[in-house]
């Protein structure tokens, strides 16, 4: 089943509905979870095969343009290499001590061993990912992370290159953190 932003907006839009119900009602409160949607989630802002703003590549990379590989719409970004590190990037923002969950649906070629997805720090350095191997088909993969300090983190996925030619495909880059309003 393919999850479109309109359903994700939904989604985040019942689950306050059901806070502040339950607020209401007398019943143990509990956060709401908003979308915080990274800008550009399915790619389909892409205007053409170079990866642009608000998204920046690491190694060879690009976005597939109405070829059929994504997950849903039109777009998909891509990194395929034969060595080194290749991905992509967002800058977000995040808050001290709350818990943002990114999804992101990524499929590769059957020679990827290690692949990744997360949050980095500023420096660039992993604070929380999780490996992946082959996926041959779309599989939305999931990263938990409550920082210890707000700011700026990076939302990231890609794959080490060793030695074979090797790809992933990239879509439906979500994040969902508490909602205050």
């Amino acid at each position: 089943m393919t999850t479109r932003v309109s359903d994700w907006k939904a989604i985040a839009f019942m689950t306050a509905v059901v806070v502040a119900a339950t607020t209401l009602t007398g019943v143990e409160a509990a956060h709401a979870i908003c979308l915080a949607l990274p800008r550009d989630s399915g790619f389909e802002q892409q205007r053409s095969g170079s990866v642009r703003s608000p998204w920046i590549g690491e190694g060879r990379v690009g976005i597939d343009r109405g070829k059929g590989y994504s997950l849903s719409g039109s777009n998909n970004a891509w990194a395929r290499n034969v060595s080194g590190w290749n991905a992509i990037r967002q800058s977000v923002y995040l808050y001290k001590g709350e818990l943002h969950t990114l999804t992101v649906a990524i499929r590769s070629s059957g020679n990827v061993r290690d692949g990744y997805t997360g949050f980095r720090n500023e420096a660039q350095r992993p604070v929380a990912e999780v490996k992946f191997g082959p996926l041959t088909r779309y599989r939305t993969l999931r990263v938990q992370f409550r920082p210890a300090v707000t700011g700026r983190y990076n939302l990231f996925a890609g794959f080490w290159a060793l030695g074979q030619d090797a790809w992933i495909q990239i879509d439906e880059v979500h994040l969902e953190r508490p909602c205050w309003d």
